[in-house]
């Protein structure tokens, strides 16, 4: 979910200047507008990739995504499947402006670590990986997702929450992110909710 902007020559995540020189901007305001901590050491546990397969909805997300590359999304959805080389393709996508809005799709891929298949790193072109680190997960219903970066005593990090429906009981949206808090020390009162349901226009996966 780091990018939902995208064209036609980074669909196949040609490493091209613009596309290197776009999420480098991406990732230094990331850091500038941050405070000054280290990532904190978060136990993540090992997940089924076979189960976390397939489409998640975004229940919310944290203020640095909605204010740059999900600015004046809606509905906003992630697909995750296996590629021929063993990583993950990772597409996401959003209607522009309204619900009903165009749809507009972002290309990328997961890279999986051997030793902690819940410490994945995602790239949306060039050599650019973030962490995505899945923080709380029940593969059939619900995750957490908690990316940090700390860069010379800098902090930066992003949350979503993301659901097998549109929709989320609010008291398991509750129980998840204080997890969430408790574990990273995230804020989550400042989560942004993401408009879904059926007012949506979803593409078929």
């Amino acid at each position: 979910l780091f990018s939902i902007r995208s064209n036609e020559n980074n669909k196949k995540l040609k490493k091209t200047t613009n596309v290197q020189m776009k999420y480098f901007l991406i990732l230094a305001l990331f850091i500038i507008g941050s405070y000054a901590k280290q990532c904190p050491d978060v136990q993540i546990n090992n997940v089924n990739l076979a189960n976390y397969l397939g489409r998640w909805y975004e229940i919310s997300v944290s203020d640095f995504p909605r204010l740059t590359f999900e600015r004046n999304c809606y509905c906003t959805n992630a697909n995750y499947s296996l590629r021929a080389d063993g990583e993950i393709n990772v597409t996401n996508s959003c209607n522009i402006m309204s619900p009903q809005g165009k749809v507009d799709t972002a290309y990328g891929v997961a890279k999986i670590n051997p030793n902690n298949t819940g410490k994945l790193s995602v790239s949306f072109g060039g050599d650019i990986y973030a962490p995505y680190w899945i923080l709380e997960v029940d593969t059939s219903s619900y995750a957490v997702i908690w990316s940090c970066v700390s860069e010379l005593g800098i902090r930066g990090e992003v949350m979503w929450v993301l659901s097998r429906t549109p929709t989320m009981d609010p008291d398991l949206y509750n129980k998840i992110t204080s997890n969430a808090q408790q574990k990273t020390g995230f804020d989550v009162s400042k989560l942004r909710p993401t408009t879904q349901g059926s007012e949506c226009h979803y593409t078929n996966v």
